[in-house]
Order: structure tokens, then C-alpha cells, then sequence
């Protein structure tokens, strides 16, 4: 009977190559790669410390090798492959500015970091090291987890691709949130209370930032929002002004990706809440009123019309779009000229300065929170409700009020002294009998 065969335990599995240990305790794999144009097998060798090891990297290769792409991933490394990735897929699937935000935090964070990597060579510890280095450089978490966002995009699309076996990118850890630590100054972001007469008396004397600034300062209107504007928008009747538009920035981009002009152009509004209706104050409906007139007379003696429904309320000399650096530029030079650069004035802060008034005034935070164009009231509250120092002097002096000190209840006793004096025989009576009828009502209940 012949003798039953047992298969070596050391027999290597199916795609495992040739595996073998060497002299030196290190384990080695070898995987056919192909043929040169001699016709001579092409070889590679990958090594381990384990045959375990060699086991996985040698299906890495394998798997390499039989999707096609072997001599691409071989002779192309990481930053190529996301550069050629950005250039041609990701560039279709979102809208200019978001490519151009993404592209720049490809070329800051990742192609200096591990452009010369190959594919394989970035797993999960790689990725990791980036993201904890922008940390420690002192980089937001927001623009952290765009960066691990961009390396997941990438690696789902490289797994697709057959450019690689897995996302190391899922197995990667970023803390949800941060702590902030803000300087009271920086924080406040409206115009200080004690600074808006000035700055509203120092525009008066601009003819076009006037209007301008004051649709964002009384209405709470975006700076595109305002560009955008046309007079049809305005109800003057009704008191109203419609947002529908806003205008945006387009970059245009050459074919490695630099940007090589931008465009403004009119287009949606931020998000579907920003469209809506606002009512304007009375000092607001003046300033558009004085506007249209002093556009009106421009236009006629420039052979244009300017004041027509679809005319911009706030375009160029020509009605043409009014870029947002340019209208910017205007309002720089004014406040230095008018030396009120000091308060840290910019165009956004009339828009907080407008949620600012509202919430001095107690009103609803979801009426805010309409009125601005927000999708969270969230947002209303805690990045356009900012305080300064007079909001604390405030509270404490209704605290001084409500518990006065010795030397103040004197005063207020004093006070109630002189009430009393004044008063005749029959309202003195009168007074007692009410105080005598609480207290009876007070045993009373005390007795229950």
C-alpha cells in the first residue's frame, strides 16, 4: 500500500509568489512582474521580518501588478497621482472656489509633506503624522479635517481605480471639536457702540459708501448681497428690500491648476435662507432715496441709464458689476482718511453691528435669525450677538441697583421718606390700609 503524501506545511498559498527565508533570519518574495522588451522576466522582490509580512506585501504587488496600472503606480508617486486626481475629476464636481480652496490645501499641507511617497507607502500612520503636525503647527481644526477629507476622496477614488487595495484614511482619528481662547477685543466683531454716531456722521459726507453701507448696517445685508441689488429689489412703497442675488468671485484656472484671472459675476445667494425680505428703517429708505436721484442726474449727463428696474444699485459708473475688492479698497481709504480705522471697521461688521442693535433691543433671536438670511439660529446667536465691556458695567449696575449697599439704601431710604411727606392725610390713609390688608393676607396664608 502505497504510502499516503502530506503537503508541507511551509507550502506557500495561492498568489503568494515565491517566499523563502533568508540566511540572515530576514524573510524575502519574489513576484513575476512582467516581461522587458528583450523578452527577459521582470522581477521584484519585497522583504519582512515575518513571512506573515512578506505574505501581505507580496499580494500588495501582485494585486499591482494585475490591475494594469503596475507601471503607473511604480514610476508615479502620491503628490503626481492626487495633482493628475484634482486636475481631472475633482475639478468637474465642484464649483471654482471650493476646487481652488482644495487645490490650495493639496499644495500647503500634503504634496510638501508626501508628494514623493509612493502610494503604497502611505497608510494609516502616514496620514495620521500629517494631520497631528498641522495641529501641533497650530493649523484649525476645520482646516484639518479638510485635509483628511481631500486624502479620503483621493484614496476611495484610488481603491476604485485598482491604484490601491484599501483607504488608510478611515482608520485615521481627528478630535470633533476644539477649544478657543478669544482676546475680548478681537471678539467683539460689530461696530463699538461708542463709535457708531461717529462713523455715521463721517458717511454722510461720501455720497456712494453712504447708501451702501448703511443697507448692511440697517438691513443686515451680505456685501454681495448688496452689489447685486438692482432698484427693482427696493420697495420703497412697502419699505422692503428683496435679496435674490449675490455676486461671487469665479477663478479661472490654467492647466496646472494656477489660478490665472478671476471674474465677478452675479449668482445665487449663500444658501436657499439667505433669500428673503427685509424691512427698511426710516433712515435707510432717506439715504437709497437721495442715491437713486444723485444716479439718476449721473446717468443723464453720461448718456446712461442708471436707474431703470434692472439697473445695480451700486454697479459702476457704466452699470457693470462692482468687484468686492474694489468697492473694498473705497472703504479703506475712507476710514484711514477719516481716521477711523482705529475701530477696526470692515464691511461685515455693519452686518454684525445691524444683529448687534437687535439683540440691544431684545429682540427675538429667530426674528434675527430670519432677518439675516441664517439656516441655524445657532449661528445668530453665538457668532452675531457679540458683547464689549459696556454690557458688563450694565449688569452690574443693575446689580448695584438690586442690592445696594449701606450708604445706597440710606439714599433710597431717605427717598421713600420724602415720598411719604408728601402725601395728604387721606392718601397716607389709604396706604396704611393696604399695607394692613397684605399683612393679614400673608398671616393667612402662613396659617394654611
Amino acid at each position: 500500500m502505497a504510502k499516503k503524501k502530506i503537503r508541507s506545511k511551509t507550502r506557500r498559498g495561492n498568489n503568494e509568489g515565491s517566499i523563502y527565508q533568508r540566511s540572515d533570519g530576514r524573510w524575502a518574495g519574489v513576484a513575476t512582474a512582467g516581461y522587458n522588451e528583450n523578452g527577459k522576466t521582470i522581477r521584484k522582490t519585497v522583504y519582512g521580518k515575518s513571512r506573515l509580512e512578506v505574505v501581505d506585501k507580496l499580494n500588495k504587488l501582485m494585486n499591482k501588478i494585475s490591475s494594469n496600472n503596475y507601471e503607473y503606480i511604480e514610476n508615479t508617486t502620491i503628490g503626481e497621482m492626487m495633482n493628475e486626481w484634482l486636475l481631472v475629476f475633482k475639478k468637474m464636481q465642484v464649483s471654482p472656489r471650493t476646487f481652488e480652496h482644495t487645490y490650495r490645501n493639496f499644495k500647503l499641507h500634503i504634496d510638501p509633506k508626501i508628494g514623493n511617497m509612493k502610494i503604497d507607502e502611505v497608510d494609516t500612520i502616514v496620514i495620521q503624522k500629517v494631520l497631528n503636525e498641522m495641529l501641533e503647527e497650530g493649523y484649525s481644526l476645520a482646516v484639518v479635517k479638510k485635509v483628511k477629507f481631500i486624502f479620503n476622496q483621493f484614496f476611495n477614488y484610488a481603491v476604485d481605480n485598482k491604484l490601491a487595495t484599501n483607504n488608510p484614511t478611515t482608520r485615521t482619528r481627528v478630535r470633533s471639536n476644539e477649544r478657543k481662547v478669544y482676546e475680548s477685543e478681537n471678539k467683539y466683531k460689530a461696530i463699538p457702540p461708542q463709535a457708531r454716531d461717529e462713523f455715521l456722521s463721517k458717511l454722510n459726507t461720501h455720497e456712494f459708501l453712504k447708501p451702501l453701507c448703511m443697507c448692511m448696517m440697517f438691513a443686515g445685508l451680505r456685501t454681495g448681497e448688496v452689489l447685486a441689488l438692482t432698484w427693482e429689489d427696493i420697495d420703497f412703497k412697502n419699505k422692503t428690500i428683496n435679496i435674490k442675488r449675490a455676486i461671487t468671485t469665479i477663478p479661472k484656472f490654467d492647466e496646472k491648476g494656477k489660478v490665472k484671472e478671476r471674474v465677478t459675476v452675479i449668482s445665487e445667494t449663500k444658501t436657499t435662507c439667505s433669500v428673503r425680505e427685509v424691512p427698511m428703517p426710516d433712515v435707510l429708505i432717506q439715504a437709497l432715496e437721495e442715491w437713486k436721484e444723485n444716479r439718476h442726474f449721473f446717468g443723464r449727463e453720461n448718456n446712461v441709464n442708471l436707474t431703470q428696474n434692472s439697473s445695480l444699485v451700486f454697479g459702476n459708473s457704466d452699470g457693470s458689476v462692482r468687484s468686492y475688492s474694489g468697492t473694498k479698497s473705497i472703504l479703506e481709504r475712507f476710514l484711514k482718511s477719516n481716521k477711523l480705522d482705529k475701530y477696526g471697521i470692515h464691511f461685515h461688521g455693519l452686518r454684525h453691528t445691524y444683529s448687534n442693535m437687535l439683540f440691544e433691543n431684545n429682540e427675538n433671536p429667530k426674528v434675527i435669525q430670519a432677518l439675516l438670511g441664517h439656516k441655524s439660529v445657532k449661528t445668530t446667536i453665538t457668532t452675531y450677538n457679540s458683547v464689549d465691556r459696556s454690557y458688563f458695567q450694565k449688569t452690574t449696575d443693575k446689580l448695584n441697583k438690586q442690592y445696594a449697599v449701606d450708604g445706597n439704601k440710606t439714599d433710597q431710604a431717605n427717598t421713600t421718606q420724602n415720598l411719604l411727606e408728601d402725601l395728604n392725610d387721606d392718601e397716607l390713609d389709604k396706604l396704611l390700609e393696604l399695607l394692613e390688608k397684605r399683612k393679614r393676607k400673608k398671616e393667612k396664608d402662613f396659617e394654611m
